[in-house]
């Protein structure tokens, strides 16, 4: 039996696409298969000596550190290896020369870097997101600005990801390096296998070095992350003259009008629903599919305390100045296979007097010339205008 060790070391030499079938018995029909023949030509990956890729095999650390290192095109930085455990190991010299690149943090590693443990798909965000900081100034921007952004996943109801985890995966996110499974979860917890990282090298490869400013996916969460919403990076809305931001507001309370409630409002999405195909990176996480076309839909976080014996929709809406915000439900399917909590049905289940209580909420923003105003009692108004 071959070793893991023999398919991390072994020679891989660029060639054609033939002689990539030919070396790989075990790749032909497989969904990556041209990927795979595209990262061999690269002289990015080797197979084992028995003629196969194991596409499907899980990945350990050693492995794609050596991957990784041949993809990279950063300086080559020289340092000496943090890692006791390391020492005479085969990927030895690719994990120091990853560590002196910025790539892999040795503080994370406290106890020893075990270069035969089976890779997190967060060991392989977080370190390719630590590339892309290193590999231009944009990047480090791009992190900054995401710490405090909604990452487009529904693990974010979960309790699955760690706030210091959310700029890392914002990044790959954001530039499409990774893009999620079928329901949009990133599973950062879970192995990975060799035809998953050829795939995510090939396309880190496509990223490192660019602009993060022409990511649009990283853009809004770039603008969640500093104001609270993407509204300028996704619609036509402009701030008015001396509004306030979403994150103002966020630090202070808005008591409806008519006295029946106060409000903290946290996040506002949008999602462009002007056409028949929605565009925005938070369109799979939070519009329902049947929606009609024709204006932008919004999606708020809000905090809400009701001074209504009974719960009134009605006349909560009567609350606000016009629609930007208004106590309309989230799908109430999509909301239970995301983790949204939204008002059910009945809202007096949820929403009782004198008890704060934090859900989502949808609305619509007109695709003409329009405007909208949210007045907070201590933190300024949010005025947009298009």
């Amino acid at each position: 039996m071959v070793s893991t060790v023999d398919a991390a070391t072994s020679t891989s030499g660029a060639g054609t696409t033939a002689s990539a079938l030919t070396k790989f018995k075990d790749i032909k029909g497989h969904w990556a298969q041209a990927t795979i023949v595209k990262a061999y030509d690269k002289n990015l990956i080797s197979g084992y000596q028995d003629g196969t890729f194991r596409p499907n095999a899980k990945i350990t650390r050693g492995e794609y550190a050596t991957l990784l290192s041949r993809a990279t095109s950063l300086e080559k930085v020289q340092g000496e290896n943090p890692f006791v455990d390391l020492k005479g190991h085969w990927s030895e010299s690719a994990v120091t020369q990853l560590v002196g690149q910025g790539f892999i943090n040795a503080n994370d590693y406290p106890k020893g870097f075990n270069p035969n443990a089976e890779l997190t798909r967060y060991e392989l965000m977080k370190w390719i997101a630590n590339g892309l900081i290193k590999s231009g100034t944009s990047f480090q921007d791009a992190f900054d600005d995401t710490r405090n952004t909604l990452l487009p996943t529904p693990e974010v109801n979960r309790g699955t990801i760690r706030a210091e985890q959310i700029p890392y995966l914002a990044l790959v996110r954001g530039t499409g390096i990774v893009g999620g499974f079928e329901d949009g979860s990133l599973k950062p917890a879970d192995p990975t296998t060799r035809a998953e990282v050829s795939a995510i090298l090939l396309r880190y490869m496509d990223v490192e070095g660019t602009d993060a400013g022409k990511y649009s996916d990283l853009n809004e969460m770039r603008e969640v992350g500093t104001t609270g919403t993407n509204l300028t990076t996704i619609s036509n809305y402009k701030y008015s003259s001396g509004s306030a931001k979403i994150s103002d507001l966020s630090k202070g309370y808005i008591t409806l009008t008519n006295k029946s409630g106060v409000m903290k409002i946290h996040r506002l999405i949008v999602v462009d629903t002007t056409k028949s195909k929605p565009k925005g990176i938070y369109a799979s996480l939070l519009l329902e599919k049947n929606y009609v076309p024709g204006s932008y839909k919004t999606f708020s976080d809000i905090s809400f305390t009701s001074y209504l014996e009974e719960s009134n929709l009605l006349t909560f809406n009567k609350g606000f100045s016009d629609s930007l915000i208004q106590f309309n439900r989230l799908d109430l399917k999509l909301a239970k296979e995301k983790g949204f909590t939204t008002l059910p049905m009945n809202s007096g289940e949820l929403i009782k007097k004198g008890v704060q209580t934090r859900f989502w909420i949808t609305s619509t923003l007109r695709n003409k010339s329009w405007s909208y105003f949210l007045e907070s009692d201590t933190e300024g108004a949010f005025k947009i205008q298009r």
